[in-house]
């Protein structure tokens, strides 16, 4: 049972809707080599923050739907400056 402990508020959502998680980004031979640049991509960071566990729920952030990979964006240096 998920319930608040001694003290503490309760929960605003006890019973949240849990998404699937999408698959696992396959990795290529051209990351794997260590001698050429690796340019950080909206995969790569949606990977980093998609398991991230709410405080609340021993769900993830993508489980609860906060993050979604195609809302990940990533703009290059050259993109901010201009």
């Amino acid at each position: 049972m998920v319930g608040p402990g001694p003290g503490a508020a309760p929960l605003e959502n006890a019973n949240p809707l849990i998404y699937r998680r999408s698959g696992e980004r396959p990795v290529t031979a051209r990351e794997e080599d260590d001698e050429l640049p690796d340019a950080i991509d909206d995969r790569e960071i949606f990977d980093l923050i998609r398991s991230i566990n709410d405080p609340e729920h021993p769900l993830t952030l993508e489980e609860l739907n906060v993050v979604e990979q195609m809302r990940v964006k990533v703009r290059s240096r050259r993109d901010v400056l201009a």
